[in-house]
């Protein structure tokens, strides 16, 4: 049984590396279109080596199209920390970087969180660019989602492997039918992201970056600051395809079927479009208080709080300069994050309904007698037993890592508010943050690093690799198969 499981693994991984191999020769499309040469050599050598190694590999292990539980665990946690240390050479390569400064930038690219260490974007090769957004489009949708539509089964391991990246519904009957309309309903999105950025007037490398890191939700640009282009009608627009990238895939889906019953009872992305709405409004409504131009507040305003809700993170403005007032409203959304099934990080809004829905059972209930018994209901249908008590579990995780991250990022970086949102914004894969990430020690950073890996599994599946039930498994496994 042992033996199995660690062909399950092996199996899983190789076929990771195998994909990843043929991705990494991408990026040297643009640098030969730009003939930036030198630069393509690590996507080449590195993809080449990859394919290679995981091709004749993959030959001697039996090829896997079902995985347990235990296997699904161990291939999503560790097939995302892989495909980032493997990400992280060009960044050594090319850019210079030390080994954790690329592993920072690739993590940062790969779960989509858009932190970065790189200052000046003028001398950055194309490549390096397009890599970049590269890593947040497949990060978006997910790494092990692209694994189990090009290489995994049909059955209950594709359904383990798509439940172990954060995703809860399935639109389709079929696992496999639910991710492939996923990736068409994501490309379909980018492509028009992308026409319109161009007719707009920002030139097409640039349309075609921003557009994949918009409906990412990632927000890696390739300028310094989306003001780079300077037209208010860009922002308008990212605004847009930024909440389209926060809001559940299966509403699109619902859209296409024209099953209005559906869109209408989608209480999150209701809630979601609310949240923003009113927050972007009290932002704004801060920063005209502040002495600000009521233009600048209501632009910036908005675009900001939407780019930190949907957990985009693009940058237009130094958010330090901003009143507390603003910052706190920021830094609330950083934790709320965007919709369930949908490419933005963050607790979900969906897990906030359902916390407030069982406050206000518990409140209710108090007045009823003690064997009465209330279900929580939400779009008319009851949740099942036991679920508000899962959602609350991952609450309590969630807002408890951010405490204990906080307190040793304390140790590193004097500013409260600037450690706190570090963290808040590693965990839910946010990106801006009220410290300059430049400025964090090598020990902060990987704290970080670890946060955004956690944040970006959300939270159980690594926690499942240090867990004693997760070890007793592994034993009974290892028990079985000596029998």
């Amino acid at each position: 049984m042992l033996e199995e499981v660690k062909e399950e693994i092996l199996s899983g991984m190789l076929g990771i590396l195998l994909i990843f191999g043929g991705i990494m020769l991408v990026p040297a499309i643009p640098a030969v279109i730009f003939a930036e040469y030198e630069s393509a050599i690590p996507f080449i050598v590195t993809g080449i080596v990859i394919i290679i190694f995981s091709f004749f590999a993959r030959k001697r292990v039996k090829a896997k199209e079902s995985y347990s539980r235990i296997s699904s665990i161990m291939i999503a946690a560790v097939g995302w920390m892989l495909v980032s240390v493997i990400g992280a050479i060009p960044f050594a390569v090319v850019m210079g970087f030390g080994p954790v400064d690329a592993l920072f930038e690739s993590m940062a690219g790969f779960t989509t969180t858009g932190m970065t260490l790189i200052t000046d974007f003028e001398s950055v090769p194309h490549s390096i660019l397009f890599w970049r957004s590269m890593m947040q489009w497949i990060g978006g949708a997910g790494i092990i989602l692209l694994f189990t539509l090009i290489l995994v089964g049909g059955g209950i391991g594709s359904w383990r492997l798509y439940h172990m990246e954060g995703r809860e519904e399935k639109f389709t009957i079929s696992t496999i039918s639910t991710v492939r309309r996923i990736w068409l309903i994501y490309s379909a999105l980018t492509a028009i992201c992308a026409l319109a950025l161009v007719l707009l007037g920002m030139p097409a490398f640039d349309a075609i970056n921003t557009a994949m890191c918009t409906l990412s939700t990632g927000g890696f640009l390739t300028k310094s600051s989306i003001l780079y282009f300077g037209r208010a009608e860009i922002q308008v627009v990212l605004c847009v395809f930024m909440t389209m990238g926060a809001i559940s895939f299966s509403l699109f889906y619902n859209i296409l079927r024209f099953d209005y019953k559906q869109i209408l009872r989608d209480i999150e992305t209701k809630s979601l479009i609310a949240i923003l709405l009113t927050c972007s409004i009290a932002v704004a409504a801060s920063l005209m208080l502040d002495g600000f131009d009521p233009n600048y507040a209501l632009l910036e305003g908005f675009f900001n709080t939407i780019s930190v809700m949907t957990t985009t993170g693009f940058s237009s403005v130094d958010l330090n300069t901003w009143p507390l007032v603003s910052k706190s409203i920021l830094l609330l959304l950083m934790v709320i994050g965007g919709c369930s099934g949908s490419t933005a990080g963050g607790m979900k809004v969906w897990r906030l309904i359902v916390m407030y829905r069982a406050a206000r059972m518990e409140i209710g209930k108090i007045s009823l007698p003690s064997i009465a018994i209330k279900p929580i209901k939400i779009g008319g249908k009851a949740l099942a037993e036991g679920y508000a008590v899962r959602v609350g579990a991952f609450v309590f995780i969630y807002v408890f890592a951010i405490f204990v991250q906080f307190i040793v990022m304390s140790t590193m970086v004097a500013d409260p508010l600037g450690a706190l949102s570090l963290v808040a914004s590693a965990q839910g894969n946010v990106g801006p943050a009220f410290y300059p990430v430049t400025e964090v020690p090598l020990p902060g950073k990987a704290l970080l690093i670890a946060s955004m890996w956690f944040g970006r599994l959300e939270l159980f599946p690594v926690l499942a690799l240090f867990s004693r039930e997760f070890l007793d498994a592994l034993r009974a496994k290892k028990e079985k198969a000596y029998v």
